[in-house]
């Protein structure tokens, strides 16, 4: 099991004991969250499902933000592990890379913990600065991916344009979100709209020039 990073009491998962169980407290808290949101988010409930008591868990975190905290931490650091395998596994074309990834992340937005956690996140980014500090990390570690690609697929982009593509590209699949999601109303529609985004996507990473960019923004 990879070491986790506490930003609360780091000796207290020093050993594989302590490390374990704090896993199981973020995996019972992320479930609650992705069943039940922020609002039903309670040390109680989550030392009720870890089976321990509300005292074993204030060991580990003495308050419900400090807890939240790691778990941001440790589900956006899980999923950009896996965004990075994705890449990696595509091969070395920048082109093949995209697709995958855009795959990837327009499969998960049909997943349970991303069509539930991440609203949570959004909505919790408003008026709590660790979730925006991780909302920002997460999203901003994606873009640059995408921006690198980008600017591989068509050079003749300034770091600057290839960074505005590379924001337009992820926020649009973000933004299905509340349409394909896992129970949302279009859902049956999610193979056609990735094979949409896939095929568009990659187009305008491939071919949009700066003098068009700057023509859109009304710059020129």
């Amino acid at each position: 099991m990879r070491a986790l990073k506490l930003q609360n009491r780091p000796g207290t998962g020093a050993y594989n004991k302590g490390q374990e169980r704090i896993l199981q407290i973020l995996q019972a808290s992320r479930d609650i969250l992705i069943e039940q949101g922020y609002s039903g988010l309670s040390m109680r409930k989550i030392a009720a499902a870890v089976g321990i008591t509300i005292g074993n868990l204030h060991y580990y975190y003495r308050t419900k933000k400090d807890l939240l905290s790691d778990l941001l931490d440790h589900v956006i650091e899980g999923y950009l592990d896996t965004f990075n395998v994705v890449r990696n596994n595509a091969g070395n074309s920048p082109a093949k890379q995209m697709v995958a990834l855009i795959e990837f992340i327009i499969d998960d937005l049909n997943t349970q913990e991303t069509t539930n956690f991440f609203p949570e996140l959004w909505a919790l980014s408003n008026h709590d600065e660790n979730a925006s500090d991780g909302m920002h990390t997460l999203y901003g570690k994606v873009r640059k991916v995408f921006k690198e690609l980008i600017l591989e697929l068509n050079p003749s982009l300034s770091g600057e344009d290839g960074e505005q593509v590379a924001l337009f590209i992820t926020a649009s699949m973000e933004g299905l979100t509340p349409f394909v999601g896992r129970g949302k109303p279009w859902e049956s529609k999610l193979p056609g709209m990735k094979r949409i985004a896939t095929q568009s996507f990659l187009h305008l990473a491939q071919n949009i020039k700066s003098s068009e960019i700057a023509s859109l923004q009304g710059t020129k």
